[in-house]
């Protein structure tokens, strides 16, 4: 099983607000996967230690709730 690395960064709360592009790029530059959501859309609860769900309003521009890994 792999384990994410505990110096890593694991939530992204300076992105609440952003653009859902903004976000993703911010994201993809740190070497994670960013996978953009909008909020009560049905996703699979398997972990993965280098995805990055950005839950996003219903418009699918804004993000509303602070990225995690998983």
């Amino acid at each position: 099983m792999f384990q994410s690395n505990p110096n890593q960064q694991q939530s992204f709360p300076e992105l609440v607000g952003r653009s859902a592009q903004e976000a993703s790029a911010y994201i993809s530059s740190r070497g994670l996967v960013p996978i953009v959501v909008q909020a009560n859309q049905p996703m699979t609860m398997d972990y993965s230690p280098t995805r990055v769900r950005i839950i996003v309003d219903r418009s699918g521009n804004t993000v509303i709730q602070a990225p995690n890994i998983g």
